[in-house]
């Protein structure tokens, strides 16, 4: 039985310190922020969003980032009008290590109405 809580208390705290990314829709934006150990990321990282479209893959995109040292995350933004409908998947691969974290989030909604305001200012 001892053993068992020392298994789980160790993978408690590997789940801790593990990298994660999470997405969140605001403000007519996704945010995606990659969260890391601040003690795992002594001389800064090189990591590359991965954002994934469910049907576009013309919506795909990638970027590469450089998280200065001991800096605990990074973040990344798409706007949300003109964004393809569905279940939308962001990897975050730390280039260093080659480690990949994953996230989904879905878009029920592709209102284009932040572009009008753009048109009718043109017009």
């Amino acid at each position: 039985m001892k053993r068992i809580f020392i298994a789980l208390f160790l993978l408690w705290g590997i789940s801790l310190t593990a990298a994660k990314v999470q997405c969140r829709i605001e403000n007519e934006r996704i945010y995606c922020t990659y969260y890391l150990d601040r003690s795992d990321n002594q001389y800064g990282k090189n990591v590359e969003f991965r954002w994934i479209s469910p049907n576009a893959p013309d919506d795909n995109r990638i970027r590469h980032f450089q998280v200065p040292p001991r800096h605990g995350s990074v973040y990344d933004y798409r706007f949300l009008p003109g964004r393809a409908k569905g279940t939308w998947r962001v990897e975050v691969i730390d280039l260093d290590t080659n480690m990949t974290v994953e996230t989904t989030f879905d878009i029920n909604t592709t209102d284009n109405s932040m572009f009008d305001e753009d048109l009718y200012e043109a017009l």
